[in-house]
């Protein structure tokens, strides 16, 4: 294996996870949609239920993950992004009952299991990078996609996130359950650093700002200033107004 080879980005897990999805994969892609969102182990993963996160009153997305592991309890947002993915998701597939795994192989009914997943992935991964780089001519050189890959994806958000800190790295040890923070570095494949870099390209995304159709239309303007202002940054943005649908 090439040490250039690089650990798959959370961004890149979703990707993989929509053309899984396409190509009718529903389990595997619903697995890489939420794999690196919340950053929990393949094991927990797999063991989360259709119960854990759709009501069953009413079919409705939770607004929250709420797991209980042994002496453990684990709480995960489930943000707007998700909430549509799981409802889309819970409309379309077949679904015998509410306890069963949200990650299965829903042509056979049998969950997906952590014995036979790196090589199911691994083997879906080479097709979808193959199209990749056949219709775009990138090729990412990735590492062998493996169950650990979602952990890793949503450790390296957490680092860059809080600009490699000494202090995060020591967080995310703990967190994962490794030994040493050389450990939780070696795996990762990055330096913890107390260098401060200041960026001066901050403001993203002004594309539907830019455009200057807002004030064309009341309700896509509330929709904007609801998402994209007043609750920007939340991981859960509540409904508050009438005519966001």
């Amino acid at each position: 294996m090439s040490d250039s080879q690089k650990h798959w980005s959370s961004k890149m897990l979703v990707l993989f996870g929509t053309w899984l999805w396409k190509h009718d994969e529903y389990g595997h892609a619903l697995l890489c949609i939420h794999g690196a969102q919340w950053g929990l182990k393949i094991g927990t993963l797999l063991s989360i239920t259709w119960d854990d996160v759709v009501q069953y009153e009413d079919g409705f997305c939770k607004p929250e993950l709420w797991l209980y592991r042994k002496d453990e309890s684990i709480l995960r947002p489930i943000n707007i992004d998700m909430n549509q993915n799981i409802a889309k998701a819970y409309a379309k597939l077949p679904i015998v009952n509410f306890e069963d795994s949200l990650y299965m192989n829903y042509k056979t009914g049998k969950p997906l299991t952590s014995s036979t997943l790196n090589r199911e992935l691994q083997r879906f991964s080479e097709r979808f990078l193959a199209e990749i780089k056949e219709k775009t001519s990138f090729d990412f050189n990735l590492k062998p996609l493996k169950t650990n890959a979602f952990e890793i994806a949503w450790a390296l958000d957490m680092v860059k996130k809080y600009h490699y800190s000494k202090q995060v790295f020591s967080a995310l040890s703990s967190h994962m359950g490794h030994r040493t923070i050389g450990d939780t570095i070696k795996l990762l494949e990055v330096e913890p650093t107390d260098k401060i870099k200041f960026d001066f390209d901050n403001m993203r995304d002004l594309g539907k700002m830019l455009e200057g159709n807002l004030f064309d239309d009341a309700d896509t303007l509330a929709k904007f200033i609801h998402f994209d202002m007043f609750f920007e940054g939340e991981e859960w943005a509540p409904v508050l107004l009438k005519k966001i649908k």
